[in-house]
């Protein structure tokens, strides 16, 4: 596989090594309650209003029930929502790539952004259907600190 963040980091102005990291919510109740089902994502990879949007509707969230507490809900989408795409505290690499793709949509799927499909465009299918891959959905099958917001190129372990 080609290397693709490179370029985009040398573009952006920041050392190939330091990778992409991105700032996550301060309450460790994102890890222990979203990060239970899934990667806990980074809130950078997403607009305010999608994060906004996730946490109204936790009650089907993707099929499934994953209320929280009134008080525990609020916290964590006051923090995502912080920490978003289109706001100050964004990463400048990812949010420069997206540019204004995000303008008139609200993803609500990580793996459906303008920044993942350029970042794994060169992944075919048959990597995504690995047994301990099993979706695109699994960023810390393949990054491995993904829920402590780092995805360094150079840590990248893409399973068997």
């Amino acid at each position: 596989m080609r290397t693709i963040l490179l370029p985009l980091l040398l573009l952006a102005g920041v050392e190939a090594d330091a990778g992409v990291v991105l700032p996550m919510p301060a309450s460790p109740l994102y890890r222990s309650e979203c990060g239970s089902c899934h990667t806990a994502y980074a809130p950078g990879f997403l607009p305010a209003r999608s994060w906004k949007k996730l946490m109204a509707e936790l009650d089907h969230h993707f099929g499934e029930e994953a209320s929280l507490k009134d008080a525990e809900r609020d916290l964590l989408s006051s923090q995502l929502q912080a920490l978003a795409l289109d706001t100050p505290n964004a990463n400048p690499v990812i949010a420069a790539r997206n540019g204004g793709a995000w303008a008139a949509t609200t993803p609500l799927r990580l793996s459906t952004s303008p920044f993942f499909h350029y970042l794994h465009d060169e992944v075919p299918d048959s990597i995504w259907r690995r047994p301990k891959i099993a979706s695109k959905a699994n960023c810390g099958a393949c990054h491995r600190q993904a829920d402590t917001g780092r995805y360094p190129e150079a840590e990248i372990n893409i399973p068997q």
